[in-house]
C-alpha cells in the first residue's frame, strides 16, 4: 500500500519515490473489514512529507453521512481550513463557489488527503479531480463500493495525465488470524495461541465454537473483536445462543453483536452517556476537552471512558483523540434517532442538519423542549433569530460552525456547558449566550477582537469557565492580556502565529494544560509558568523556543512537557532536573540540538522519552537512574554505540534506535519488559538476549546484516 502511494522504507523510516504527478488510492472492501483503520495507519505515518507552508493535511470521516447531511460545504469549507493549517481563512458561501475556490488555492501545494468512507457522489465536491492540487499530492480514499475507483479512472487522458490511480482491497481475515483474534479478547490472561477454555466441557468443544463464530461474522475484525469481548467469561448455553443468532440472520451479523454489546450498558446510565455524545459528536476529538463537561455533569469521565474501553467500544487514537468503529457510531446515533423517531425534538441530540432545521421550524408554533440536550448546527444553518435556541432549555452543549445568529435576547441557554463555536465573528452575538455554567468555550478560528475589559467582562460572566480555545485565531494583535478565571484549568493557543501573549497580570495557578503550539512569537518561557503550580502538561511545538530553563521550584507537578520540531532550540539546561514528577518529554524534530544535560537521572517519574531527529550522538550515562522510563525513541539520531546506561531500565517496553550511524552490540539481556524492538538500518552486528522464557518481544525490526541473534544464559550474566 505505501509503495502504491509511492513510498517505501529505508532504515526502517518512511521515504518518499521522486515521482510526479499525483496519486488516489481507493481502498475499499466490505463494513467491519478495517480500511479505516489501514488507512488512517498509512496517513499518520506519510502526513509530515505534506506539513509546512507549501503543504497541507486534511483527514475528513465519515464523509458519505456527512454530505447526506449537510451537503458538500461543510466538507468544503473543514478541507479548506485543515489544508491551510487551522487559521481564519475564506469560508465559501456554496458548493459550487467551493468547486471554483479549492484548485484555486491549492493547484500549486503538495496535500496529503484522506476521504473516509465516500460513495462516488461525496468525493466530486471536495476531491473531484486529481488536478485541483499540485504535483505529489496524495488523496486516500475508504469506501465499499468499486465502482469509486472508476470515477477517476474514466476522467480521461488530460486529467490522468501523469497521475497514478490504484486500488487496494482490504480482505476479511484467514481462518486462523480471525481464531487468534477471537482467542485474544475472549481470553485476554492466556496467550492467543493456548487460550484458557472453561473446563466444564472437553477443550474441542469450544475450539469447534469458536471457529463457527469467526465464520458466523464473516472473519471481519471488528465482529470478532466484539464477539470475543462479549463471550469472555459466558457460559456454554451463553455461546450457543449467540451463535444461533448470527446464523438466524446472517446479514445482521455485526449489529446483533453490537447490540448485544451496547444492551450491557444498560445498568451504566453514565458510560452509556459518554458513549452516545462521543457518537454524536467527539468522534476524533482530543479526549481530554469532553472530559471537563462530563465531570461538570457528574458522570464521572474516568471510570466510565475507561469501561468503554475495556469494552472494545472506544479506542485511543496516536493523538489521544476518540476513535470509534463507524459501524459502532451508526449504532450508537441510531439509539437516539429511535429515542423518538418522527420528531427530533423528542430526542436528546441532534447533529443532522435536517433534523436541526425541522426540529427549529416546529419551534415557532409551542413553546419548547426540554428534551434536547446536545445540538450540532451547520454552517449553511438558516434562521434569523436567537428566540428559537432559548427554547431549548436542557441544552448543554450546543456546536456553531460558522454560524451567524441575530435577535436582542439576553442570557440564552442558561444552563449551556459547552459553547464550541467555531468561526464567531461578533462580539454582540458571543455575549448573548447564559455563561452562568459554562465550564468549555471554543472560540477556534473566530475573526471577532476581545478588548482587556471584554475578556475581564467574559470571565465574570463565566465563572466556571475551565477550558478556553483561541486555536487558530490569527485575528490577534501584537499583544493582548488574558485575565484567567482562576478555575480555567485548560488554554489553548495553537496557531496564534502573530499573539505577543502578555501573561504578567493573569491568575493561572489553576491552569493544568497550556498549549502553545505553532506560535511562532514564542522565543522564551513564558514569566507566567512559574506561578502555573497545577500545570501537568506544557505544549511548545513548532515555537521559536532557543533554551529550555526553569526556575526552581517552578512546574512543581508537569508530567508532559512536549517541543516537537523546535527548530530554534538549541540548549535543554541542567534546569530540568527540578521537574521531579516529568514523564513524557519531547523533543523529536529539534534539529539543533546536540546534546543533552548529565541530570536526566534526577528524573526518577520519566516514563516516556523521544529524541528522534536531533543532532545527539550520546545518551547521558546517568539515564539508567530513570528506572522507571518504558519508552525510548532515538531514531535518526548520531547514536554511535548502544549506550550501557540503557541495561539497567528494567521497565523498558519499548526501544527505538533506527539510527544509520549505530553499530557494534546491542545487549538487552536484562531488558525483561522489553516487547517492541527497532534497529533497521543500523549496523548492528550482534544481538544478546536472555534465554527464551524471557524474551517476549513482539515486534522486533532487525536488517539482515546483522549476522548474530545470541541467547545469553541466565549464567552467563
Amino acid at each position: 500500500m505505501m509503495r502504491k502511494l509511492g513510498f517505501y522504507y529505508q532504515n526502517g523510516v518512511p521515504k518518499r519515490l521522486p515521482i510526479t504527478g499525483r496519486r488516489v488510492l481507493v481502498v475499499r472492501g466490505m463494513p467491519g473489514v478495517g480500511k479505516t483503520t489501514l488507512a488512517k495507519v498509512v496517513f499518520h505515518k506519510i502526513k509530515h512529507f505534506f506539513q509546512g507552508s507549501r503543504g497541507g493535511c486534511s483527514f475528513l470521516e465519515d464523509v458519505r453521512h456527512e454530505f447526506a447531511r449537510a451537503g458538500g460545504l461543510s466538507l468544503q469549507n473543514r478541507l479548506i481550513r485543515e489544508l491551510k493549517g487551522g487559521g481564519l481563512c475564506l469560508e465559501v458561501k456554496s458548493s459550487t463557489e467551493g468547486t471554483a475556490a479549492i484548485p484555486n488555492m491549492f493547484h500549486k501545494k503538495r496535500v496529503l488527503i484522506l476521504l473516509d468512507d465516500v460513495d462516488v457522489d461525496d468525493d466530486d465536491v471536495v476531491a473531484e479531480k486529481p488536478t485541483w492540487f499540485g504535483e505529489g499530492s496524495v488523496i486516500i480514499l475508504t469506501t465499499r463500493k468499486r465502482h469509486v475507483i472508476d470515477f477517476y479512472r474514466n476522467q480521461g487522458p488530460e486529467q490522468n495525465q501523469g497521475n497514478l490511480i490504484e486500488d487496494h482491497e482490504v480482505l476479511p481475515l484467514d481462518g486462523d488470524h480471525a481464531l487468534q483474534l477471537f482467542y485474544k479478547h475472549a481470553f485476554p490472561q492466556s496467550p492467543f495461541y493456548e487460550p484458557d477454555f472453561p473446563r466444564d466441557l472437553p477443550r474441542e468443544v469450544y475450539e469447534n465454537l469458536s471457529s463457527d463464530i469467526t465464520c458466523a461474522v464473516e472473519y471481519l475484525p471488528l465482529s470478532i473483536e466484539m464477539a470475543g469481548r462479549h463471550l469472555r467469561e459466558k457460559s456454554y448455553d451463553h455461546w450457543k445462543e449467540t451463535l444461533a443468532a448470527l446464523r438466524r440472520r446472517p446479514k445482521e451479523c455485526v449489529r446483533i453483536i453490537l447490540k448485544k454489546h451496547l444492551d450491557s450498558l444498560s445498568d451504566y446510565q453514565n458510560a452509556r452517556n459518554i458513549f452516545l455524545d462521543i457518537a454524536c459528536f467527539f468522534t476524533g476529538v482530543e479526549m481530554t476537552i469532553p472530559r471537563y463537561m462530563w465531570t461538570a455533569l457528574e458522570w464521572e469521565p474516568r471510570e466510565n471512558v475507561d469501561l468503554l474501553e475495556n469494552m472494545s467500544l472506544l479506542r485511543k487514537g496516536e493523538e489521544n483523540e476518540f476513535l470509534m468503529h463507524n459501524q459502532l457510531k451508526l449504532l450508537g446515533r441510531q439509539l437516539v434517532i429511535d429515542e423518538n423517531p418522527d420528531n427530533p425534538e423528542g430526542r436528546s441530540r441532534l447533529w443532522d442538519h435536517q433534523d436541526v432545521q425541522t426540529m427549529l421550524h416546529q419551534m415557532r408554533y409551542w413553546q419548547g423542549t426540554n428534551k434536547v440536550k446536545a445540538l450540532r448546527v451547520a454552517s449553511n444553518f438558516n434562521q434569523d433569530g436567537d428566540a428559537l435556541f432559548d427554547r431549548l432549555w436542557n441544552l448543554r452543549f450546543l456546536e456553531l460552525d460558522n454560524v451567524d445568529i441575530s435577535g436582542g435576547r439576553e442570557n440564552i441557554l442558561p444552563n449551556l456547558k459547552w459553547l464550541d463555536w467555531c468561526g464567531c465573528k461578533n462580539n454582540g452575538q458571543l455575549f448573548a449566550f447564559g455563561m452562568e455554567g459554562l465550564v468549555i468555550l471554543n472560540l477556534s478560528s473566530s475573526p471577532i477582537q476581545l478588548t482587556l475589559q471584554q475578556w475581564r467582562q467574559l470571565m465574570q460572566r463565566a465563572p466556571r469557565l475551565e477550558v478556553l480555545s483561541l486555536k487558530g485565531c490569527t485575528w490577534a494583535q501584537a499583544s493582548m492580556e488574558i485575565p484567567a478565571s482562576r478555575l480555567l484549568k485548560c488554554l489553548i493557543l495553537e496557531g496564534c502565529l502573530h499573539l505577543e501573549l502578555n501573561t504578567a497580570n493573569s491568575n493561572f495557578e489553576n491552569l493544568v494544560s497550556f498549549n502553545m503550539k505553532g506560535c511562532k512569537w514564542v522565543n522564551d518561557l513564558p514569566r507566567a509558568l512559574s506561578s502555573m503550580t497545577a500545570l501537568k502538561e506544557l505544549l511548545l511545538d513548532g515555537t521559536s523556543i532557543k533554551t529550555l530553563q526553569f526556575e526552581e521550584g517552578a512546574l512543581p507537578v508537569l508530567e508532559t512537557l512536549s517541543a516537537r520540531d523546535c527548530e530554534e532550540l538549541r540548549e535543554v539546561t541542567d534546569s530540568i532536573g527540578f521537574l521531579k514528577n516529568l514523564k513524557k518529554l519531547f523533543l523529536r524534530g529539534c534539529n539543533q540540538l546536540n546534546t543533552l544535560p548529565h541530570v536526566f537521572g534526577e528524573l526518577g517519574q520519566l516514563e516516556e522519552m523521544d529524541l528522534s531527529d536531533t543532532l545527539i550522538s550520546e545518551l547521558p550515562p546517568c539515564v539508567k537512574h530513570c528506572e522507571r522510563l518504558q519508552v525510548l525513541k532515538m531514531a535518526c539520531t548520531f547514536v554511535e554505540e548502544f549506550p550501557e546506561a540503557i541495561e539497567a531500565l528494567k521497565e523498558l517496553k519499548e526501544l527505538d534506535f533506527t539510527c544509520a550511524s549505530l553499530k557494534g552490540i546491542c545487549n538487552i539481556t536484562r531488558l525483561f519488559s522489553l516487547r517492541i524492538l527497532r534497529l533497521k538500518g543500523t549496523e548492528i552486528s550482534r544481538v544478546l538476549i536472555r534465554d527464551a522464557t524471557q524474551f517476549c518481544l513482539h515486534i522486533l525490526e532487525l536488517d539482515p546484516g546483522v549476522d548474530e541473534f545470541i541467547w545469553i544464559a541466565r549464567s552467563e550474566d
